[in-house]
């Protein structure tokens, strides 16, 4: 049995015995003393099995006397009944609300002047009512001008002659000297028996988060990881986690960003384990690493342990997703816009992983052995395929359709291009200039239809431009059979920046090593209607100097001037 469950089961049995005793459970701030009490008081009083019917629960932050703290253990009783809507416990219910609304009545009377001095004077009446009861006695260690030495010995008396329970909850580290000293000098005395709190990372996990969905479990997960052990720093993360909305994400953006998010919480919260700054975090490991060296600085211990701490967290770097998260735990501000349009491009993001991963998938069944499974292959190629076609191009289609075709599945290859016919998009068809050749004879005359479809009618001088930026094949087929003629008059008729632009645009082929017969032509006819203008004057032959053309004809493959 865990220390943890110790205290627990130790809880249980105090809280259903009848016996008067002091019970004194002490942990580090953030541990979930208080926490865990009330969470067992709470179970039991619903099912009806702690052994007295009255309690009262009061915190000494703050509580500056031994009349202070009898009238807060007044003011905060209360009867151990179940709400209910009907019958005898309604009835008991009500009870317990009108006594509450009473106990606050006396605390205004005690206020007013006059009537506060009988209010006083009527206190030990009052406390004379807190006997035979359960008593919570919290944050001892924050108390504010009341010694440990009355504490305890209110506590001792409300024990021997008021028959009560006292359960005592604080950090005994956080005792200034003289309060630990009378505390050791006392405890004997006073304490039936002393339990130490102190939940490993799995059962503060457990104990902050109790639901079952997968963000929390995701979050109790990371946690645990981090060896996070304080339940408020837990608290607060799942409180962030939950203003995010992270239930509403894909599961693996979801768990990427609850994984961020526990880590920027630990970073923002947990002080007490000395976690790296905020601003560490948006370092990369790599970037670090880099200004290392070039500074020839080594990490400090501190950083050298964090490092550590990072690396086992298997922490990558900063997406933009996780920056504007970063920014949310920093500042306590969401900015829900930048979340959205983050998660969206993630999401595009891995759902194109996710099909492309079923893609290779399905290849891996046509690679992945030698067994006699044609039709497998098949159907595996094809509903990969099918499942992926949106993130996948025409090169893909054409190497399924081939192995279809090779292994005498014609219909089904057939199918599967008139399928992307239908279902695939326009880029899907667009003209691409880097594209290995389509073998499929069925794609290409689809190929054929949709560009011949998607031509739009021609037009000299912006083609001109287009085919050259764009690397437009089809609009370079158009150019090369315009007449030298068109190109001369297109150059003489424009001027300025437009001139010089189309002029480049016509010659830009040039440049390329294996330039196609089209783009060749393009060249040629470019050139031819250059040399005509140069040939005009003087003055035009020194302008074009600049495009590289002269008035030489070029020369053809045997010597002689080529005939335009």
């Amino acid at each position: 049995m865990s220390s943890t469950a110790a205290v627990k089961g130790e809880i249980e049995r105090f809280l259903k015995s009848p016996n008067p005793e002091v019970v004194c459970v002490t942990g580090a701030w953030g541990a979930g003393k208080t926490y865990t009490w009330q969470a067992i008081f709470d179970r039991l009083r619903n099912q009806r099995e702690i052994a007295m019917q009255r309690y009262s629960y009061v915190s000494l932050f703050g509580v500056n006397s031994l009349e202070g703290m009898k009238s807060a253990i007044f003011e905060n009783l209360e009867f151990l009944v179940p709400q209910a809507r009907s019958g005898f416990e309604a009835l008991l219910s009500g009870g317990n609300s009108l006594f509450k609304q009473s106990k606050q009545l006396v605390g205004v009377a005690g206020a007013i002047p006059i009537v506060g001095g009988y209010v006083a004077k009527g206190q030990p009446l009052l406390f004379n009512t807190i006997r035979n009861q359960i008593v919570c006695v919290d944050d001892l260690e924050r108390r504010s001008g009341i010694s440990v030495k009355d504490v305890f010995g209110l506590i001792s008396f409300l024990r021997e002659q008021r028959g009560c329970k006292i359960i005592l909850l604080l950090n005994e580290s956080q005792l200034e000297a003289d309060a630990a000293k009378e505390f050791s000098d006392y405890f004997e005395k006073v304490i039936d028996s002393k339990l130490v709190f102190a939940p490993t990372p799995a059962d503060a996990a457990s104990i902050a988060i109790t639901s079952k969905d997968d963000v929390s479990a995701l979050t109790r997960e990371f946690c645990e990881k981090l060896s996070i052990s304080n339940i408020r720093v837990i608290k607060k993360i799942e409180r962030l986690i939950a203003i995010a909305d992270l239930a509403r994400l894909s599961p693996s953006v979801r768990k990427s960003a609850i994984h961020s998010m526990v880590m920027f919480g630990w970073c923002k919260f947990d002080s007490g384990a000395n976690p790296p700054p905020i601003s560490y975090m948006r370092q990369s490991s790599l970037s670090k690493y880099l200004e290392r060296r070039g500074s020839k600085e080594k990490p400090s211990a501190e950083e050298a342990r964090w490092d550590s701490i990072i690396s086992a967290y298997e922490w990558g770097t900063l997406d933009d997703l996780d920056a504007v998260l970063l920014d949310f735990v920093d500042s306590g501000v969401l900015d829900a816009d930048k979340v959205n349009r983050c998660v969206a491009q993630l999401e595009a993001k891995q759902d194109r992983a996710d099909k492309l991963g079923k893609m290779q998938q399905a290849w891996n069944v046509f690679h992945g052995g030698f067994a006699d499974n044609k039709n497998a292959v098949c159907a595996a190629l094809i509903e990969g395929f099918k499942a992926s076609f949106d993130v996948l191009s025409r090169r893909n289609l054409d190497e399924v359709v081939s192995v279809l075709r090779e292994l005498d599945r014609a219909e089904d290859a057939d199918g599967l291009v008139s399928f992307a016919e239908e279902r695939c998009e326009a880029d899907f068809w667009a003209d691409d200039p880097f594209e290995r050749g389509v073998k499929d004879s069925r794609i290409r005359q689809v190929l054929a239809e949709r560009q011949k479809a998607a031509t739009p009618a021609f037009n000299f001088e912006d083609d001109l431009i287009t085919a050259a930026e764009k690397m437009d094949r089809g609009r370079q087929a158009q150019l090369a059979k315009v007449p030298v003629e068109r190109y001369q008059e297109l150059f003489e008729q424009r001027t300025g920046d437009r001139l010089g632009r189309l002029i480049h645009c016509a010659l830009d082929y040039r440049r390329i090593i294996n330039a196609s017969d089209d783009e060749q032509a393009i060249v040629s006819r470019a050139e031819a209607a250059l040399r005509a203008i140069a040939k005009k004057s003087r003055l035009n032959e020194l302008r074009l100097q600049r495009y590289g053309v002269t008035l030489d004809e070029p020369a053809s493959e045997d010597g002689e001037p080529k005939a335009e």
